[in-house]
């Protein structure tokens, strides 16, 4: 049976080569397409690690200001201001790389005798309460860490796999930006969106009235009304004297960015859309003028013998043969990429591009071959000769 069937799509190969190269090249579209997709959405899954819903960010800017006492005294006062308001429930320090804020500060050395690569966060004691942050081992910082001799840092739970699992934390200095005792770990802290890679965080300690931390977070009881905002506006700027600061809702930022991936998504998966409706179509009337076209041969082995199942399964077989060989072929180009790592992208993005794009390709032809070829089995052995 195989043998017959790979005789007749040889005898048909002009056309057979047209729907080979179809097939190929709606792989090919279809997989570029998935592995973007797929990669996206592998990032978005995975969980941000902190709170955005009803978190505030106070943008400062304290560098113009030479008098350091004046600006510590000034932070302290303004937390302090900040928290006798029953609308705000926490509120912390941190610096320029805040969540969602688009700033990295990144750190990459061998200075511990294996390689270390990881984003640098500052923030005080409160930074854990305030974002929600999920402590897995050890502890947070509190205020006696500022008289500590080396610099306490807290690690997320991916670089510590990646580079501590195994190493004794406790009682181990390790030379981050400089010489450093971790004393706890957070599951998780991807800062930069849902749409983005998670990093290897470390948080550095830094006392709340420390000048580099300006930018204040807050946390809004929920069902605070939006006039709450000016109220805020108006405490910050009578007690730091300056009007150039800026208010930021990081649920509304994070909206945005994820706004900006979303919608390239949405894009490519309409193309997607449109390319397999076309494909449908194009499969469905060649299948069916090609089918019109053979009517005596269908008749012939009808007379012979052969069972409506029987030519169903033989049409059928002979699109899905091509249509496998042109899916092969894309498979032989597709896995270049992950094998000779052509972009950064995890290889299983490849692979579940593979699947996805082979599985709708096949369902599709499938799909549009079956009528076609259970309308030829029923056509009457006496009518076809007749008409031949």
């Amino acid at each position: 049976m195989i043998r017959h069937i790979l005789q007749l799509i040889w005898n048909k190969k002009r056309s057979n080569t047209l729907l080979f190269l179809e097939i190929f090249f709606s792989f090919i579209i279809l997989f570029a397409v998935f592995t973007i997709v797929t990669r996206y959405m592998r990032m978005y899954q995975s969980p941000l690690g902190f709170q955005t819903e009803n978190i505030w960010i106070v943008h400062m800017n304290f560098n113009d200001l030479t008098d350091t006492s004046a600006v510590n005294e000034m932070k302290v006062r303004l937390k302090d201001e900040l928290l006798s308001y029953p609308q705000i429930q926490a509120a912390s320090y941190g610096g320029e790389a805040t969540p969602m804020g688009g700033s990295v500060w990144a750190t990459s050395h061998d200075q511990n005798g294996f390689q270390l690569k990881t984003n640098i966060i500052f923030g005080d004691h409160d930074y854990l309460e305030t974002l929600d942050l999920e402590l897995v081992r050890g502890r947070w910082f509190n205020e006696s860490d500022a008289d500590a001799r080396y610099m306490p840092i807290v690690i997320t739970e991916k670089f510590y796999e990646e580079t501590f699992k195994g190493k004794n934390l406790t009682d181990s200095i390790y030379i981050i930006t400089e010489e450093s005792n971790i004393v706890g770990v957070v599951k998780n802290f991807k800062y930069r969106g849902d749409f983005a890679t998670e990093d290897n965080v470390a948080f550095h300690y830094k006392n709340e009235n420390h000048i580099d931390l300006s930018r204040l977070i807050l946390r809004i009881a929920p069902g605070t009304k939006s006039g709450f905002e000016e109220e805020v506006n108006q405490v910050v700027a009578s007690i730091t004297k300056k009007n150039d600061f800026t208010i930021e809702h990081i649920e509304a930022t994070r909206s945005r960015l994820a706004k900006m991936i979303w919608i390239p998504i949405i894009a490519f998966l309409s193309i997607c859309g449109f390319l397999v409706i076309n494909v449908s179509m194009g499969l469905f009337g060649v299948l069916w003028h090609s089918i019109s076209k053979r009517r005596n041969e269908i008749g012939l082995r009808r007379t012979l013998g052969a069972s409506q199942g029987e030519i169903t399964s033989q049409f059928v077989s002979e699109v899905t043969f091509v249509s496998l060989a042109g899916i092969t072929l894309g498979f032989v180009f597709a896995l270049q990429f992950p094998l000779l790592k052509v972009f950064p992208i995890e290889a299983i993005n490849y692979y579940l591009a593979m699947a996805l794009s082979a599985g709708i390709i096949l369902l599709l032809v499938l799909l549009c071959s079956f009528y076609p070829s259970w309308q030829a089995s029923k056509i009457h052995p006496a009518t076809a000769l007749h008409e031949e």
